[in-house]
């Protein structure tokens, strides 16, 4: 970076540069050939005029890159909805969702929930010797997927849930012991909430894997 002066005028040459705090500010091009048209006195003014105005540009620089990180670098606020309206259409829709999937014949036996921000942990004991489904649906303010993890015993599965689906995901689960649904916390600022039924279904309309914690050979 260079500074010249010349009949009381200031311009501030070279190329973007980077200074110590990382700020980077856009300076004129040089010119083709330096002045030497400067007295003592007019150099002393137009260098404390020429601090000005650097310090001027770094701030400037400092300013906008702290709003382009603001915007869209780590730490900045995460999407939201605006107002209670849209909450509410959102928990329409993923019950909507959950209906989509549920079969005819299904008989709840709980449902809840949780929000995305504090995930979710739950334990269920299935009992009788029919066959289970775990149903879930997302809704988030912006495009999100969340894993949900099924065990039971030493057997474990990651599933991958995509909020904002017109259908919800459904996971067959067989009767026998306990069973654990778990969506990991998204954090206390995250926005959304999963839905979600544990219903007995008849055999006949067991679609896909019969265990979708054990996983089944194709």
């Amino acid at each position: 970076m260079s500074v010249r002066w010349s009949d009381g005028r200031v311009t501030i040459h070279g190329t973007a540069r980077t200074d110590a705090l990382d700020c980077a500010y856009p300076l004129a091009p040089p010119p083709a050939a330096p002045s030497t048209d400067w007295s003592p006195m007019r150099a002393r003014r137009s260098l404390a005029l020429a601090l000005i105005t650097v310090a001027t540009a770094l701030t400037a620089g400092c300013t906008d890159q702290e709003t382009r990180e603001t915007a869209t670098g780590p730490g900045t606020t995460a999407p939201s909805w605006d107002g209670k309206a849209p909450q509410e259409d959102a928990l329409r829709r993923a019950t909507r969702a959950l209906n989509a999937v549920e079969p005819d014949g299904a008989a709840r036996v709980d449902e809840g929930v949780e929000d995305l921000a504090r995930g979710l942990d739950k334990t269920f004991g299935p009992k009788g010797d029919r066959p289970h489904t775990f149903d879930i649906a997302c809704q988030a303010p912006a495009d999100r997927t969340l894993t949900l993890i099924l065990a039971r015993g030493d057997a474990e599965t990651e599933w991958e849930v995509t909020c904002g689906d017109r259908e919800a995901d459904q996971f067959n689960i067989p009767a026998g012991g306990r069973f654990t649904a778990r969506v990991p916390a998204a954090g206390r600022d995250t926005q959304g909430f999963v839905l979600w039924r544990l219903s007995t279904i008849a055999p006949a309309d067991v679609e896909g894997c019969e265990d979708d914690i054990e996983g089944c050979e194709e």
